[in-house]
């Protein structure tokens, strides 16, 4: 024999692991988006709060210069001293407001060269504002210097008319004094006196009331002085504000560039995710294509061998076959030798061959192993069939339905997380689950999930999609493995079993578990339908051995033939195409008419004892299970 050892498999180009990092990469760069998204509200917020500042030290200059300029209403009431230090004042605060004015308005300029479009606009609206407002005083002080220009031309115009009135008086007491020189001595004198009164007033004007207004003009300076400092400190604070504007304005500036290239970044990432998921999907759709292509190489039906594990102290066959040694078909192979006792004392030897044999170290997990990938074969769309064959107490049961280990609780769990594993690839797969679970008992239909239903229950097949229905049969939709199996334990309780010569607690009728797998891509609307039939077959036994009478040789009859059924149609199965194939001499085999044959898969356990008392029964059931693994199906 040669030794086989399997090619080790091919990694994909693209794993699970990128799809996994990759999906990181991208929520820590939503992340940090979202993070430089909350600085750049967060600047925004500050660049708005200190326009508000400024704003706030706008209007206190404007109040300021409201009171400057009620200042300069009581100043205009003054001299012609008064109006020429006003002027030279005036023309002061003029060139001061123009120099103000224009380095408010390069900095300004400046600021809407360097900050956002937003924030330009906002300074734009605050600057024409500002520039109303500072019209407005201006026509302001215009009015004020006209109406102190015509106080001034009102005072002259009365200074004239005083002094043409004083020289008309004048001329007048002249001639009444030269007319009354002689008459009126006593007039002149009180003339003369009424001079040197009015000089008297003229006197205390000049030295009284003019250093009083003086002084008053002084203080004014002095508080226009204190004003002015006070307007150079804000000024200082509103140009380190706008300082700090300016360098916000930069990080926004970065910040904005950043987040760009993050976006841009964000922008290569979707659109390489998205080229990822669809090669994913032609990938997926080349793995189910070479997914089938590896189960038809392997066989559309194939058989393996289990040994059942029996205590030490008991006398067993002599077993003897190589855990890893393949023959020429690629398959192992089973020796079995018997010594003939008597006059010969001669040793009769039997070669059988399968695709996989186990022995009584092995257990359910690792036999699952080895046939899991037909339960991918059923989610991709194909029908499958998997069924426990052999004699009464040679352990199917506990294959197929052990409730921690067992091939139907392994198999659903195998399902749920294939769905689940296509679900974490984002292949934008649906699955529908949906068990029926049935047994065949004496040739008739039980619902086991409504054992209490008297209604009848007919096959029917849909040849064309390949699909079988029982009538009447109750269905629920499977959502996960623990659902199932609960329900598993509740319906292995209603099975009908009996106690035999051959077994204390014997199957006395075939149980079917039928698994409906309904798959619907999204995307491209794929549609899949696969069916997985778990069957747990009744013993075969000889009713010499097993000795039962009356009802139990009823259905031992019955049980015989169904399996014997089975087999008629796996021979008709490997015999020429278009050959009649008994599908309807049992409802067994009718039942699986779409899981046997064709493009379906199909698997055989043959459970054998190791017993030498079931040396005969072991080799009937050896020779039964080697004719189903020579079956060939055609096309």
């Amino acid at each position: 024999m040669r030794r086989f050892t399997p090619a080790p498999a091919r990694s994909a180009g693209f794993t699970l692991s990128d799809a996994h990092r990759l999906r990181q990469q991208v929520n820590e760069k939503e992340q940090e988006l979202d993070s430089l998204n909350t600085n750049f509200i967060t600047l925004r917020t500050q660049v708005e709060s200190q326009t508000l500042n400024n704003f706030t030290m706008e209007s206190k200059y404007l109040s300021l210069n409201n009171q400057l300029n009620d200042l300069k209403s009581h100043i205009g009431n003054l001299k012609v001293f008064e109006e020429s230090s006003m002027r030279e004042l005036q023309h002061k605060f003029d060139i001061q407001s123009q120099e103000m004015m224009v380095k408010h308005q390069e900095k300004l300029n400046q600021r809407k060269d360097e900050i956002t479009a937003e924030i330009d606009k906002i300074l734009q609206e605050k600057q024409r504002k500002y520039l109303d407002v500072v019209e407005k005083m201006n026509a302001n002080m215009k009015s004020l210097q006209q109406k102190k220009n015509n106080l001034s031309n009102e005072l002259d115009q009365k200074l004239e008319l005083a002094a043409e009135s004083f020289k008309k008086e004048e001329e007048s007491l002249k001639n009444n004094l030269i007319q009354l020189k002689f008459f009126n001595e006593e007039k002149s004198a009180a003339v003369r006196d009424r001079v040197s009164k009015l000089k008297k007033q003229i006197e205390e004007v000049n030295e009284v009331q003019i250093p009083g207004k003086s002084k008053e003009y002084v203080r004014c300076a002095s508080i226009l002085g204190q004003l002015q400092s006070k307007n150079s400190d804000k000024q200082i604070e509103i140009d380190s504000a706008k300082c700090q504007i300016q360098e916000k304005a930069v990080q926004i500036n970065e910040l904005d560039e950043r987040s760009r290239l993050r976006s841009e970044e964000l922008a290569r990432m979707k659109f390489e995710i998205k080229r990822m998921k669809d090669e994913l999907v032609n990938q997926e759709t080349k793995r189910r294509t070479l997914h089938a292509q590896l189960q038809d190489l392997k066989g559309n039906i194939r058989v393996f061998c289990r040994i059942r594990a029996v205590p030490d102290n008991i006398k067993l066959i002599n077993f003897d076959f190589p855990d890893d040694d393949l023959n020429e078909d690629a398959k192992q192979e089973l020796s079995i030798v018997k010594d003939n006792i008597g006059i010969s004392n001669s040793t009769s030897s039997y070669k059988f061959s399968f695709d996989k044999i186990f022995s009584m170290d092995h257990t359910n997990e690792y036999i699952f192993e080895e046939y899991s990938q037909l339960i991918q074969s059923c989610i991709d769309g194909s029908n499958v069939c998997v069924f426990a064959y052999g004699q009464t107490g040679s352990g199917k049961t506990f294959t197929m339905s052990h409730p921690s280990n067992g091939m139907i609780p392994l198999s659903i769990k195998k399902v749920f997380d294939d769905i689940k594993e296509l679900d974490a690839q984002e292949q934008q797969w649906e699955y529908e689950v949906c068990g029926k679970f049935i047994e065949i008992y004496n040739e008739s239909i039980i619902d086991l999930l409504n054992p209490q239903s008297s209604e009848k229950h007919e096959i029917k097949h849909d040849d064309i999609n390949c699909k079988t229905t029982i009538t009447n049969i109750t269905a629920i939709s499977i959502t996960s493995p623990a659902q199932a199996n609960s329900i598993l334990e509740q319906v292995n309780k209603r099975r009908s079993t009996a106690a035999t010569k051959s077994n204390d607690k014997s199957s006395r009728s075939h149980s079917i578990f039928i698994i409906d797998i309904k798959g619907t891509n999204r995307a491209s609307g794929v549609k899949t339908f696969g069916t997985l039939n778990l069957i747990d077959l009744a013993g075969s036994e000889r009713i010499n051995v097993s000795q039962v009478e009356g009802e139990r040789l009823k259905e031992t009859q019955a049980i015989n033939k169904s399996l014997s059924a089975v087999g008629d149609v796996i021979s008709s199965l490997n015999s020429s195409q278009g050959s009649h194939i008994p599908y309807r001499n049992s409802k067994l085999t009718y039942l699986l008419k779409h899981s046997l044959g064709r493009n379906s898969k199909t698997l055989m356990f043959v459970n054998i004892s190791p017993l030498s008392s079931n040396f005969n029964e072991t080799i009937n059931s050896l020779r039964f299970a080697t004719k189903v693994n020579s079956t060939k199906l055609g096309q």
